[in-house]
């Protein structure tokens, strides 16, 4: 994709006879993975309610309510011509980076982080996923082939990632920080960047990351873990040992419902960085693979949406927002079976977070709409039954 081109302004309104019009298969991924996550964040939090609030509906029923959250923004985003984010981009991103900004300066730390405003309930890094998808594919498809210009293209564009991802590290995240770059230079590339302007990105950001993994002291003591854990499972890390036997005693067809053993104590936040462990442990390989299908399902029809985008803008965003979900389950899933050194990254609506949770339920609606917008530029348009002289 070398060239951009810039839809035309219209009312931003869809018709009240198409706004059901939908990609089903995609719709239908997106409800199956929200029920299977909300199965999930109860199996793997009704012991830890029970323990440490009283209560062991606590935790599922705040994940019900940021479902409610999401739901509302899901239905607000599909009301109206997805375009209309690209006059909102750079307000949605300025705000999204003061909230990130405020955590930094007034949240409480907790476990040696500042990741959460409103008594951690509300995780800003979580927006700035979307919001800098929305304004990067905003700014890119505003350049056409001058992004093949390094001083029009890759330095401001690597400023501008910088940007978001110094402040995130800041709390620190490493992990969202680096979901956010890896999915910029996605659209970056795809964008039509040269591919030596790449290549040099990789090797600037690959460089930058090693730099702050040896900085981090958690960091490096995973990275220590993961190494050593290649040569002996043994060593591997407590973490690492117990999401490695949750998949191992799920064999075929797991244990069942509820009757994971490792989420009552012996897997460390199984609710959260560890929910697909529990997963595979109660539905086994069989009930993971499912799971995995459906994901796949999703990142294929936003694919799909992205090819059938009727400008360079919709197919941006579509590309950002399949790449954001469908990076982040590899990451999880590959953390879960130590493939990659363990680090914090909750799996796309199954984890518990009611931040991450609401979120990814608005960027699926987003994606459902560029879809919808796609199939509806194709229809033919009706006549009117007049003849002309």
């Amino acid at each position: 994709m070398t060239t951009m081109r810039i839809p035309k302004k219209g009312k931003g309104q869809i018709s009240p006879k198409l706004k059901f019009h939908f990609d089903y298969w995609l719709l239908l991924a997106i409800a199956g993975l929200i029920i299977i996550g909300l199965l999930t964040v109860f199996s793997t939090t009704f012991d830890i309610g029970l323990q440490w609030k009283g209560d062991s509906s606590y935790y599922i029923r705040r994940q019900f309510w940021a479902l409610i959250l999401g739901l509302a923004g899901f239905v607000f985003v599909m009301a109206f011509d997805y375009h209309v984010f690209r006059r909102f981009s750079v307000i949605i991103i300025l705000i999204s980076l003061a909230a990130v900004i405020a955590t930094l300066t007034f949240a409480e730390s907790s476990l040696g982080a500042q990741r959460g405003l409103l008594d951690g309930s509300f995780q800003p890094a979580e927006v700035a996923k979307l919001a800098t998808i929305l304004y990067i594919a905003h700014w890119l498809s505003s350049k056409g082939d001058r992004i093949k210009m390094v001083t029009y293209g890759l330095v401001p564009f690597s400023l501008i990632v910088g940007i978001v991802c110094g402040l995130i590290v800041q709390e620190p995240d490493l992990s969202t920080a680096a979901l956010i770059a890896f999915v910029s230079f996605t659209l970056f590339f795809v964008a039509g960047a040269d591919w030596r302007q790449f290549l040099l990105a990789v090797i600037i950001g690959g460089g930058v990351f090693a730099l702050l993994v040896a900085f981090f002291p958690h960091a490096a003591y995973r990275w220590e873990l993961y190494r050593q854990g290649l040569s002996n499972p043994a060593e591997a890390g407590y973490q690492i040992e117990q999401t490695l036997a949750a998949l191992g005693r799920g064999g075929w067809w797991g244990v069942g419902p509820g009757n994971s053993i490792q989420k009552f104590i012996p897997l460390p936040a199984a609710h959260t960085d560890g929910a697909f462990a529990i997963l595979a442990e109660e539905f086994g390989l069989i009930g993971s693979l499912s799971v995995i299908a459906v994901l796949g399902m999703l990142v294929w029809r936003g694919f799909l949406a992205a090819t059938r985008a009727r400008d360079g803008y919709g197919a941006l965003l579509a590309i950002g927002i399949t790449c954001w979900l469908g990076y982040q389950a590899m990451l999880n899933i590959a953390v879960i079976t130590a493939v990659i050194p363990f680090t914090g990254i909750p799996l796309p609506f199954i984890s518990y977070g009611g931040s991450a949770f609401a979120v990814s339920i608005v960027g699926a609606g987003i994606l459902l709409n560029i879809s919808r917008d796609a199939s509806l530029a194709k229809r033919p348009q009706p006549t009117t039954g007049k003849t002309q002289n």
